[in-house]
């Protein structure tokens, strides 16, 4: 009987990460493509592009391999579209080669964050925050679906990870700027945020006395400012510093509006942003949808008191080691933490994945504090149970809902439907359709995967702010329809809704899910 609890304590020690990691793949993997329904309006463009640089070598606006793409006009991500590109090509333009690399990268980011709380903090630490990531709403939702800023927080978990792998072992600096240095493409928000807390990070080391040898530091910095100079380049297109770089492997375009207003060091002192910022952090909602579920939040209500206890023990762990002048991993949190915070309160709408470089930390908040109760009660293991207990029935009625009900709401947010009636406008060879206003202009682009040369000779840019870019039409579309006065040789691409309306008027009629078509 003595060896068998040493035993079994190990064996369920090795075992328990890698069972937590895979019901956190079977929850992401889990009707993968199908949930959530339909396609938003950005993971198409994201598709597009990746669609359009495979087949044409050039993005849908004609540059070659730009680091950032114009798209809407003000400008799109691009790290989506080029980890989507080998996918697409293996899988055809479909919603789940879109999604594969916040699949991928979501699924990585498992094992990365376990690992990075066993050195941090402690094993049981580690096995907490494992499984706290695992049935987390926030990371099963970002990654089911292909936002293109929602890549960033799996790179600035990398980037942090190996930063302290480098305060064990300092080549993994190298590591460090690489995944840093990728970040910069996920979202332009760490065109901030990166440069802000490195720069934190590298005066509180030296205050603290711990310095990296510059024959690992300096190849690090040289190779994250290699991956940044496009996007210097790129800005000082934008700034009109510079023409517009063009050649056949790699483009700086010039944006039609750049949308750098909506960050401003003015709402600092918005009571507005701080107002949007206590409803994610301490609500964990943004109001929508595709970020947060009504009732689950980011992380389930219950995590709130945790979340405040971990955040004290953080802040007295760093009281410790400031005074007595020693690295912590609890300054390191604290300060990425605030530079995250620092940054999204720059902008006047606060919302989940605009701030989306501090989620990770609050985890990490959350992570310390269910640890530290565990500490303060390790005499009464019923309380221990019971708190694993309470995150299993969140857990349990989160999936039950987003499979279900959550699916049937998110299919109207991202047109379910559009992409059957696209393909069958296809099929019938219709020579002019009308598309609702309902109906984003990217996502028939990505449907009907309309060949460079057409879109790019057809389209018709009307209306609509610099910014965002309204199309009146291309090939063989047009958007918008005057109800009141049908054409009968225009096919109509419609929402469901309004299919008996024309089948009244004499129409045929298909419908898919959402949407329908109608012709005579």
């Amino acid at each position: 009987m003595t060896l068998a609890g040493p035993s079994w304590r190990a064996r369920a020690e090795r075992w328990l990460p890698l069972g937590l990691i895979l019901l956190g793949v079977l929850v992401r993997l889990a009707a993968f493509g199908a949930v959530p329904a339909g396609f938003n309006q950005d993971e198409a463009f994201a598709g597009y592009e990746a669609y359009s640089l495979l087949t044409y070598g050039v993005d849908s606006w004609g540059y070659p391999f730009p680091c950032y793409f114009i798209s809407w006009g003000s400008g799109m991500n691009v790290l989506e579209s080029y980890l989507a590109i080998p996918f697409v090509a293996l899988l055809g333009p479909t919603e789940a080669a879109v999604r594969l690399p916040q699949l991928l990268c979501a699924c990585l980011s498992m094992p990365v964050f376990y690992d990075l709380l066993r050195r941090m903090v402690s094993r049981r630490a580690a096995l907490i925050g494992l499984g706290l990531l695992a049935i987390s709403p926030w990371h099963i939702l970002l990654s089911r679906w292909g936002l293109e800023s929602n890549l960033a927080p799996a790179f600035l978990l990398f980037g942090f990870y190996f930063l302290v792998r480098a305060l064990e072992d300092s080549r993994f600096l190298l590591a460090s700027a690489a995944a840093y240095g990728v970040s910069l493409y996920a979202y332009a928000i760490t065109w901030a945020v990166v440069p802000l807390t490195l720069c934190g990070w590298g005066a509180y080391l030296l205050l603290s006395g711990r310095r990296f040898p510059l024959r690992h530091l300096l190849p690090a910095v040289g190779l994250l400012f290699l991956l940044a100079l496009p996007l210097l380049l790129f800005l000082l297109v934008n700034l009109n510093v510079i023409d517009e770089i063009v050649t056949p492997w790699f483009s700086a375009p010039k944006l039609s509006a750049m949308r750098g207003g909506e960050l401003s060091w003015r709402n600092l002192f918005s009571a507005h942003s701080y107002w949007d910022l206590g409803n994610v952090i301490f609500l964990q909602r943004d109001f929508l949808p595709w970020n947060a579920m009504e009732g689950f939040g980011m992380f389930y209500p219950i995590s709130l008191p945790f979340q405040l206890l971990g955040a004290v023990r953080l802040v007295r762990g760093a009281a410790g080691a400031l005074r007595a002048r020693r690295v912590c991993w609890e300054c390191l949190v604290l300060l990425g933490a605030l530079c995250a915070v620092l940054i999204g309160l720059m902008f006047y709408d606060v919302g989940i994945n605009r701030i989306n470089a501090l989620h990770f930390y609050t985890l990490i908040f959350i992570t310390v504090g269910v640890d530290e109760l565990v500490r303060l009660c390790r005499k009464a293991r019923v309380v221990p149970a019971l708190v694993a207990a309470a995150y299993a029935c969140c857990f349990l009625a989160f999936a039950g809902v987003y499979f279900t009900s959550y699916n049937d709401e998110i299919a109207l947010y991202f047109r379910q439907g559009v992409g059957q009636a696209v393909a069958f406008v296809k099929q019938q060879g219709f020579d002019q359709v009308a598309v609702d206003d309902s109906v984003y202009y990217s996502q028939i682009l990505f449907y009907d995967q309309t060949p460079h040369e057409v879109y790019a000779a057809s389209v018709d840019y009307a209306g609509g702010s610099a910014s965002f870019l309204d199309v009146d039409g291309f090939g063989r579309y047009t958007f918008g329809i005057d109800y009141g006065a049908l054409e009968e040789d225009t096919a109509y691409l419609i929402p469901a809704g309004r299919a008996g309306e024309l089948t009244a008027a004499g129409y045929q009629t298909a419908v898919f899910d959402g949407y329908a078509v109608a012709w005579q």
